[in-house]
């Protein structure tokens, strides 16, 4: 009988963190599920490192030549045919109740196209750097939000959902899965694909570990720092670029486009706000505060009024 899930790690050249990786898979209280290493043409250990698991439900995949990050996970998720799957980065894990947890919401829910849950924030290393958190901005308790609810909210603030820690229900996932237009937020896009037609559900427990380090995808566009990365313009600019897209193929299935609209506008005022108040840290000196203002002002003279950019100075 076939396994109700497919957890897949795609892997590149990152043999040093994917054991913990795979070992939290393995050690799932639930164990309905298949396991799938997505290897894009590893030249490290990676191979050693998954061959050492003598496990039937461990499915070892290795690409002849490189798919980039986009084909990779791409190809990945188009080798799913069960019920539920999930995408867990090489380099975060799951704790072990993760699918126990998840799999029952979407059960219970069968309006839920996903459930992502509250997680850790680890270091290189391993070690907590936050004990708990979500990008939820404001959720406390487990939730199933309405499908415009959670475009609404995306719209405000940005990515809502940890990818890692985001059970998806197959059925739920758009026949186009990610796209490259949305690249490198392609899980961002496909969220919101998902919520035209689906409810999203959050679980209020840290159930997975998201790691910060210097040679993730994400400090591609923004620099390691404390619990997350500083990113720049290039990353606000192109998550304001998403919903926009979002919206321009999908406005006449929304809730008040124009309004959707406005609060992208206003989410990249506010993360531009937020980009001056890192790049001032640690010492909150006045000039490079002034400086950063003046580069988001550039970005949009609307920021020149902003009474939260302001007080900064």
């Amino acid at each position: 009988m076939a396994p109700r899930v497919t957890v897949a790690i795609p892997t590149f050249n990152r043999a040093a963190m994917l054991a913990e990786a795979i070992e939290s898979v393995l050690a799932q209280t639930y164990d309905d599920f298949r396991l799938l290493v997505a290897d894009n043409a590893s030249t490290d250990e990676t191979a050693e490192v998954v061959g050492s698991y003598e496990d039937p439900r461990l499915e070892y995949v290795r690409r002849a030549e490189n798919l980039g990050l986009l084909g990779n996970f791409a190809d990945a998720l188009s080798r799913v045919d069960t019920d539920y799957s999930l995408i867990v980065c090489d380099d975060d894990s799951l704790r072990p109740t993760f699918l126990e947890e998840t799999v029952a919401v979407l059960d219970a829910h069968p309006r839920a196209g996903m459930v992502h849950t509250a997680f850790s924030i680890i270091d290189a290393r391993g070690d907590v750097v936050e004990a708990e958190t979500d990008w939820t901005y404001g959720l406390t308790r487990d939730t199933v939000e309405p499908s415009a609810d959670f475009i609404v909210e995306s719209m405000r603030w940005g990515c809502r959902v940890c990818s890692s820690a985001a059970l998806m229900r197959t059925a739920a996932i758009p026949a186009s899965g990610f796209e490259e237009a949305d690249f490198p937020a392609i899980d961002f896009g496909l969220w919101l694909r998902m919520a035209l037609d689906w409810d999203t559900a959050f679980v209020a427990r840290p159930l997975a570990a998201y790691r910060i380090h210097g040679e993730s995808q994400s400090a591609d566009l923004g620099v390691p720092h404390d619990a997350g990365y500083r990113t720049g313009l290039e990353w606000i600019d192109h998550r304001a670029a998403v919903k926009d897209r979002f919206l321009d193929e999908h406005g006449t299935r929304v809730r008040d486009e124009s309004a959707l609209r406005r609060l992208v506008r206003r989410a990249r005022r506010y993360e531009l706000t937020a980009m001056v108040r890192k790049a001032s840290l640690p010492e909150r000196r006045f000039l490079p505060t002034v400086r950063a203002l003046a580069a988001a002002i550039r970005a949009d003279p609307l920021v020149a009024v902003d009474r939260a950019a302001l007080q900064l100075l």
